[in-house]
């Protein structure tokens, strides 16, 4: 089996655009918050799309921010020289429509139809069941002093090597993947395994992946700052 078919299989496995669509929301009209740096958490806004709306802060719903932190005490028991830095949240819904239409034009000589819309999909959600606009999903990784532990690929190095279980990464950053992975979902958080980086809660993800009857988080066109 070569490189690419190992890939495929990985692909297989992972929930798409089809797999969400049908989620129903319930919203619970959690209010967007901003993520406050602690010992074991820190912030660093790394989409500059959002510094206009947002500014350096990172916001997510009021139950991630206290997952967040629920995260940062588990790595302050385990190891307390690593930190969480979260480097995404909460995503302006017309960014989320303008990068989906980005990347849907780059790919629609390839597809077309719903085909089109989950190949786009693997790269940029679909707006109407992204995490990032809900407020519930996060972009992190692990760090140590000032420097990320080794996670095979950067964060936002959209790669089939960044697939969480790609077995093309040395043993040390596979460690480090499934140690992010396992914290993370400790806290309740929902991985996507296209992108080790990436966990929500309460967005259609979260729902799909653990089988709950709805989402809590409706996408949300603005956030408020103070």
């Amino acid at each position: 089996m070569n490189k690419e078919e190992i890939y495929h299989l990985l692909e297989e496995k992972m929930l798409g655009y089809l797999d969400y669509i049908e989620v129903p929301i319930q919203p619970n009209g959690e209010p967007l918050l901003p993520i406050r740096s602690e010992v074991n958490l820190k912030i660093r806004q790394i989409d500059p799309h959002m510094l206009p709306l947002t500014g350096e802060q990172i916001y997510v719903r009021q139950t991630v921010v206290e997952k967040l932190q629920h995260v940062a005490s588990l790595l302050q028991e385990y190891d307390p020289s690593l930190i969480l830095e979260v480097v995404y949240g909460y995503r302006s819904l017309d960014i989320q429509r303008q990068l989906f239409k980005e990347k849907k034009a780059e790919l629609k000589d390839k597809f077309s139809g719903t085909a089109l819309l989950e190949a786009t999909h693997k790269y940029i959600a679909v707006p109407e069941v992204a995490g990032h606009p809900t407020g519930g999903a996060v972009d992190v990784q692990l760090i140590r002093g000032q420097a990320p532990l080794d996670f095979g690929t950067k964060i936002w190095e959209f790669a089939e090597d960044s697939f969480t279980f790609s077995p093309f990464i040395k043993k040390e950053a596979w460690c480090h993947r499934q140690l992010l992975r396992r914290i993370m979902m400790s806290a309740g958080f929902a991985p996507f395994d296209g992108e080790w980086w990436h966990f929500s809660y309460g967005d259609k993800e979260w729902a799909k992946y653990y089988g709950k009857p709805c989402a809590l988080y409706e996408q949300l066109e603005i956030v408020y700052t103070s």
